[in-house]
């Protein structure tokens, strides 16, 4: 585990949708801080409870992660920071992290 936290990581800012595993349909907006292979760090409006499982989708739909929040940090009011640790993905959202951090 250790390892995977020393992955590089790329500071590009992305729009990406997040929802519950349990009910897909309902979106919250989130910015992404950092990415990298295994998990991302995202900036969202209400707090997840840790553990949950999410959806990660790009803003345009064509990319989506399944992931667990890791941790959920209070930044101030109404805004709060996720680490997620990405379960799943698909081939294109791996393609495009390589790029990234390329």
């Amino acid at each position: 585990m250790y390892e995977i936290r020393k992955e590089k990581r790329n500071h590009e800012t992305l729009q990406v949708l997040l929802s519950r595993m349990a009910d897909p349909l309902l979106t919250e907006p989130a910015s992404t801080e950092n990415v990298s292979s295994h998990g991302m760090r995202v900036l969202t409006e209400r707090p997840w409870k840790r553990g949950a499982g999410l959806i990660v989708q790009s803003s345009e739909n064509e990319l989506w992660a399944r992931a667990r929040v890791v941790y959920c940090q209070t930044l101030r009011t109404n805004t709060f920071a996720l680490g997620l640790e990405l379960t799943a993905r698909t081939g294109d959202w791996i393609k495009r992290l390589s790029a990234l951090s390329g």
